[in-house]
């Protein structure tokens, strides 16, 4: 448990992982009993909710850390009022770019001739292609 790291969400002092867990063991309790006996609620509610009413957070997956907490209840009745999360349905999945349909290409801009100069004055030539100035 010694690359587990906690930390005080006000200051960001390190918090011994230790006491943090007695911490969220406390907090953990008074969230399940605050819940009637038929309520149930979820492992990652109950985590988010122990981590802010504490105070004291960790970048550790959840199911690293919250089944030691809940061990450390010793009340059966209490962690009976836990549920698992509900997995992701399949439609907030990400898609990977193998998955994305390919946008078609956009048509290419037709590039217009630059217009014809005269030679002798270098003015731009009308359109019948004889230069008005010089002849």
């Amino acid at each position: 448990m010694s690359s587990q790291v906690a930390y005080r969400l006000g200051d960001g002092a390190p918090v011994a992982f230790d006491s943090a867990r007695a911490i969220w063991t406390a907090v953990a309790r008074e969230v399940l009993e605050e819940n009637p006996g038929t309520a149930s609620i979820a492992h990652g509610e109950l985590a988010r909710q122990v981590q802010q009413r504490s105070g004291v957070y960790t970048r550790t997956p959840v199911s690293e850390w919250l089944p030691a907490v809940l061990a450390d209840l010793g009340d059966a009745q209490l962690t009976a009022r836990l549920r698992v999360d509900a997995p992701y349905p399949a439609t907030r999945a990400k898609r990977t770019a193998a998955q994305r349909p390919l946008a078609e290409p956009r048509p290419l801009k037709r590039q217009e001739a630059p217009p014809a100069i005269c030679p002798t004055c270098f003015m731009q030539l009308p359109a019948s292609g004889r230069c008005d100035t010089c002849t």
